[in-house]
């Protein structure tokens, strides 16, 4: 099974995952495989309101979405949810970076039929909000005065990402520097 490797995201690494200019600043970590980006997630940063946690997959090649047929599927499963543990390790990596952004809240939002990934959150200290007015989402809340340490197994220890190596251009300047 390959390796997947996750650091921060740089200003090359947006147009594999996200199609369209950003709207404000983020904090991000990128999984790859074999130097081939499969999902980002982290902070944004908007203006006006609280921070935003956020998890952006990209969808399987097309290569991977081909059932036994021959036929591909529209609904085939994104790759970076085939490797678990690096998926959960990336969660905690940016559970570490919103506690030291110094934001106090930050949301997220999970798919209501999704028992998955509101478990996930919840793990990661994330807590439902109180109202829901988004259609088929579930709305959750992280607080800096309510949230504990590492948001608390045992044993779980912060991790960070490596930094790479050098920037060689414009268009690797860290993610958190577009504006």
């Amino acid at each position: 099974m390959p390796k997947v490797t996750l650091r921060p995201t740089i200003l090359a690494d947006l147009p594999h995952v996200i199609g369209e200019p950003l709207p404000y600043r983020i904090r991000a970590i990128t999984a790859l495989i074999d130097d081939r980006i499969i999902g980002m997630g982290g902070i944004a940063f908007p203006p006006y309101g609280p921070a935003i946690a956020f998890v952006q997959l990209v969808p399987s090649s097309r290569e991977d979405a081909a059932g036994c047929d021959g036929e591909h599927t529209a609904t085939s499963i994104p790759e970076a949810k085939r490797y678990p543990v690096a998926f959960h390790r990336a969660g905690l990596m940016a559970m570490e970076m919103i506690r030291t952004s110094g934001v106090t809240q930050v949301v997220a939002t999970a798919d209501a039929r999704s028992d998955v990934a509101v478990s996930w959150l919840k793990r990661l200290g994330f807590l439902p909000a109180e109202g829901q007015r988004i259609a088929d989402k579930l709305l959750f809340v992280w607080n800096r005065e309510s949230a504990s340490d590492a948001s608390a197994s045992p044993g779980v220890r912060h991790i960070r990402p490596r930094r790479p190596h050098r920037l060689s251009s414009a268009n690797d300047r860290p993610a958190a520097l577009a504006r």
